[in-house]
C-alpha cells in the first residue's frame, strides 16, 4: 500500500493540493486541505492484484466552491486513470494504478457550522506480482 500512497501524494502535489496521509499537521491549515485515508478488501488474489479505495476527505472554512474546485480538479485528474510501475526498496516492480470513483459531499455538524467537508473515493488496483 505504500507505493500507492507515494504515487498519491506525487499527483496531488503535482495538483498544488495541501494533502497529507492520516492527519493534516500544518497549524494554523492553509485551506481547503485533504486528508488522505483508505479501507482495503479482503487481500490479494492469485495473481497479486489488491484492490484498497483511497478516501479523501477535503475540509475548509471559506467558500465550498473553493472546496468544489479543488474536488474537480482531482476528478479531472484520475477520471481516466493514471497508471505507474513502481520499485520497492526491495527492487521488486509493482503496478499502481487510481482511478476517480466517486465523490458527495459531507452536511455540517451543528458543532462546526463554519467547516465545509466533501470526500473523494479513488479506487486503486495494486499488482505486487507485476513482473
Amino acid at each position: 500500500m505504500l507505493e500507492v500512497l507515494n504515487v498519491l501524494n506525487a499527483h496531488l502535489e503535482q495538483l498544488g493540493l495541501n494533502y497529507e496521509f492520516g492527519q493534516y499537521s500544518k497549524s494554523p491549515p492553509d485551506y481547503p486541505y485533504w486528508v488522505g485515508d483508505y479501507t482495503e478488501s479482503d487481500g490479494m488474489t492469485e495473481d497479486g492484484k489488491e484492490i484498497p479505495v483511497i478516501i479523501l476527505s477535503g475540509f475548509t472554512r471559506g467558500k465550498f466552491i473553493d472546496l468544489e474546485t479543488e474536488k474537480e480538479a482531482i476528478k479531472e485528474h484520475f477520471k481516466m486513470g493514471v497508471s505507474e510501475v513502481v520499485q520497492t526498496d526491495s527492487g521488486k516492480k509493482v503496478s499502481v494504478n487510481i482511478w476517480f470513483l466517486d465523490s458527495m459531499n459531507i452536511p455540517n455538524t451543528e458543532n462546526e457550522m463554519d467547516m465545509k467537508r466533501c470526500e473523494i473515493h479513488l479506487q486503486t488496483k495494486i499488482w505486487k506480482g507485476y513482473e
